[in-house]
């Protein structure tokens, strides 16, 4: 694990001055900076290292060997949590049971929200959307208009009663 931290951080130091030297060359001034300040701290980092690895350890005395024999003897078992799993097999066992009971419950419950879907779902449903959608829906004759139509909007004082009532009925009428 050592050997991993080390090799990291000289890695980020190697790699903080080629993108600060790319970044100089490209005179990208912000992110020189921002590779430079990289470089600092992955150079603190490895000089702390290197002193902290160099000094004696303090305070660490080898450990008792009475002493710990005497912690590991007072050290509880830790508790079996599972441990009725382990008892009579002839018995149901609370865990199956439990996540059978709720199985079936969770399937009982998710076809019923089915069964309340599909009958709320239904024509009252479909009504209120053909209402809402009713305002935007194509015109009875379509989006394209004939020849006839369109040239007779075009003729100025066009007044009549005939045309009005085609045009109307295009879906067209001024």
């Amino acid at each position: 694990m050592r050997t991993i931290a080390w090799l990291a951080g000289i890695g980020t130091l190697i790699m903080g001055v080629i993108y600060t030297v790319i970044s100089l060359n490209r005179w990208e001034w912000n992110r020189a900076l921002f590779f430079g300040l990289i470089v600092l701290i992955a150079e603190v980092g490895l000089a702390t290292g290197l002193i902290l690895r160099r000094l004696p350890p303090r305070g660490r005395s080898p450990a008792d060997k009475e002493l710990l024999d005497v912690l590991h003897a007072a050290r509880p078992e830790p508790p079996n949590r599972f441990a009725w799993m382990r008892e009579a097999t002839r018995r149901s066992n609370v865990f199956i049971t439990f996540l059978v009971g709720g199985g079936v419950i969770i399937s009982t419950m998710a076809w019923l929200i089915d069964r309340i879907g599909a009958k709320t779902a239904g024509h009252a449903g479909d009504q209120r959307l053909a209402r809402h959608l009713a305002p935007i829906r194509y015109p009875d004759s379509g989006l394209l208009v004939d020849d006839v139509t369109a040239l007779a909007q075009e003729v100025p004082g066009a007044d009549d009663a005939q045309l009005r009532a085609l045009l109307r009925r295009a879906g067209h009428a001024r």
